[in-house]
C-alpha cells in the first residue's frame, strides 16, 4: 500500500511540470519565471533554453554563483537571469517568440525538474492621428462647404431618446388623426356632391 502511494505521489509530482503563456508586445520587456523553482528547491543549477533545438540561453551555478551566456548569446546585453529563476527578455522581437524550457539540474539523490513558458510577441498597438491625405485636401478645397455636408458629433442621454421617440409618436399620431379626418371631410363632401 505504501509502495503504491509513493508510486502515484511520484507520477503527480511529474505531472506539475507546467506550462505557461506570457505575451509581450514587440520591443518590449518579457520576463519568464520558471515555474520549476515552485515545487523544486534542491537544485544546482538553473539552465535556460530555447526550444524545439534545445538552443543553451543562460546558466546559473548555485555552488559557484556564476551565471553565464551560452555561446550563441555571449556579448549579448538583453538577456538577464534574475535571482527568482526568471528569464528576461529586453526588447523583445518575432524570432523571439516560442518555447522556453527552464531545467533545474537537481542535487545527489534529488531529481531533476523541468517547466516550459511559451511566448507570444505581439505587435504595439498605438493610436495614432489620421493624416490629412492629398485627396481629402482636394475635396476639401474644390467643394463648397455647406451645412449639410458637416458631421458634428452628438451626445446623446437616455432622456433625450426617449424624448425624441415620444415626440416622434406624437406627431405620427397627429399625421394619422389629421389623414383620418381629410379622409372623412373629403367623403362627406363626396356624398353632399352625390345628393345635389
Amino acid at each position: 500500500m505504501v509502495l503504491c502511494l509513493a508510486i502515484y505521489t511520484a507520477l503527480c509530482h511529474n505531472s506539475e511540470q507546467t506550462s505557461i503563456t506570457i505575451h509581450s508586445e514587440y520591443n518590449k520587456t518579457a520576463i519568464l519565471p520558471c515555474m520549476a523553482l515552485s515545487y523544486s528547491k534542491d537544485y544546482t543549477s538553473i539552465t535556460w533554453y530555447k526550444l524545439p533545438k534545445e538552443e543553451g540561453i543562460i546558466r546559473n551555478s548555485r555552488r559557484l554563483n556564476i551565471t553565464q551566456l551560452y555561446k550563441n548569446y555571449e556579448n549579448r546585453t538583453d538577456v538577464i537571469l534574475t535571482e527568482e529563476g526568471s528569464l528576461v527578455l529586453m526588447k523583445v522581437n518575432f524570432s523571439q517568440a516560442g518555447r522556453y524550457k527552464c531545467y533545474l539540474a537537481g542535487k545527489v539523490g534529488y531529481k531533476n525538474n523541468d517547466s516550459i513558458v511559451t511566448l507570444n510577441v505581439t505587435e504595439c498597438v498605438t493610436e495614432t492621428t489620421p493624416a490629412l491625405d492629398i485627396t481629402t485636401e482636394y475635396f476639401l478645397h474644390s467643394t463648397k462647404m455647406n451645412s449639410s455636408m458637416l458631421v458634428l458629433p452628438v451626445d446623446v442621454t437616455p432622456m433625450s431618446v426617449l424624448a425624441w421617440f415620444f415626440s416622434l409618436s406624437l406627431s405620427k399620431s397627429l399625421l394619422c388623426f389629421a389623414c383620418v379626418w381629410g379622409m372623412a371631410k373629403y367623403k362627406k363632401q363626396q356624398r353632399r356632391k352625390l345628393w345635389s
